[in-house]
């Protein structure tokens, strides 16, 4: 027997009645400073100092933990892009199991809180070498002179614009360390993020139609495969649902026959090497009759999914700062839906029990 949740919440925004919090209300405020944030770190170029720590280098590793390191594989690819052999690698696999370190190799640690446990591993691991640097939030206890800062700690613990800003500062190390072809997109991110922000009611309809009794499954290829990973991620913080993270291509080598008409599936579209194949996923989902949700510029080029939210076009490494957008409003508007306040992250009864038997 499914679930049963209240058809909505009501929930005020900002603060209720009473004065109190409403549920998830500081992800709400969150999600809505991005547009200014971005535009406030693009006026805030990098140092020459910390560009020269990975000038040269012949190999970049980057570095993270959960949104870090999706963060770290949009990385990857903004790297790639101006010719460095750049590779994402979890924060806890590179303390534990690392790659065999040359004099050329850099390191780029990604660390909202910068008080993760592996992600300091990782960089006291690497840091008999001047070669590294660490992108975390104002007031992290990182320190050095490769340290970058994106934007204030987060009052939620559903990180949002910490991602999105992140990923600028990759952009920004990109630029700063060759030529990449998107550089001239870098300067309509503010807006992109401003009409991403603006489809708040798409997402509401489109929640309306998601089987939230279901494992709710983000598919993505490419740049956007982060992405994908990061929606499901919001998803299970902010309201507790199970969901799934799929590559485009391994969906397609067994996972997909699992998948039946009471199930749903959020697919990013976005321009690029992986829209075809993205086309033929949704065909075959449309067959067995799932309900899905098309996210991206080329959202509406996929006509047999059940709804496209259509952000605007941009390079498609630039994208995953865009497309996190709606997957975060996706993240907020399920919660209230289910009853959840996505600023708690469930830290009550065997839950903080649970959380007390490991360390982050």
């Amino acid at each position: 027997m499914g679930r049963h949740w209240p058809d909505r919440l009501p929930v005020p925004q900002g603060l209720g009645r009473s004065g109190l919090k409403a549920p998830g209300a500081f992800l709400e405020e969150t999600i809505e400073s991005q547009p200014d944030a971005v535009d406030r770190l693009l006026r805030d170029p990098l140092s020459r100092s910390v560009v020269s720590r990975l000038s040269g280098r012949s190999r970049i590793f980057l570095v993270g933990t959960g949104t870090s390191h999706h963060g770290a594989l949009v990385g990857q690819y903004l790297l790639r892009s101006v010719g460095l052999d750049a590779w994402a690698i979890p924060a806890f696999e590179f303390a534990n199991y690392p790659p065999r370190f040359t004099a050329d190799d850099g390191l780029v640690l990604l660390s909202h809180r910068g008080s993760k446990r592996f992600s300091q591993a990782a960089l006291q691991g690497f840091s008999s070498q001047d070669h590294w640097v660490a992108i975390t939030g104002e007031g992290s206890p990182l320190t050095g002179p490769g340290v970058v800062y994106t934007v204030a700690q987060e009052r939620s613990p559903v990180h949002t614009a910490s991602h999105t800003g992140a990923i600028l500062r990759l952009a920004q190390l990109a630029v700063a360390l060759g030529s990449p072809p998107w550089d001239a997109e870098l300067a309509r991110l503010p807006d992109a993020i401003g009409a991403a922000v603006s489809l708040r009611p798409q997402v509401v309809e489109a929640v309306d139609r998601l089987n939230l009794t279901r494992v709710v499954h983000f598919v993505g290829g490419g740049p956007a495969y982060a992405t994908a990973l990061e929606g499901a991620l919001k998803l299970r913080e902010a309201a507790y649902l199970s969901t799934e993270g799929h590559e485009l291509e391994s969906i397609l080598h067994g996972p997909l026959i699992s998948l039946d008409a009471e199930d749903s599936v959020v697919v990013m579209a976005q321009p690029g090497a992986t829209l075809e194949r993205t086309g033929e996923l949704t065909a075959a989902l449309h067959e067995i009759g799932a309900t899905t949700v098309a996210v991206g510029a080329s959202a509406t080029s996929l006509s047999e999914t059940t709804l496209q939210l259509e952000t605007p076009e941009i390079d498609e490494r630039l994208a995953p700062i865009v497309n996190a957008v709606p997957l975060q409003w996706l993240a907020l508007e399920v919660s209230r839906r289910v009853g959840v306040d996505a600023d708690s992250f469930r830290a009550v009864g065997r839950y903080a029990a649970a959380q007390s038997k490991f360390t982050l």
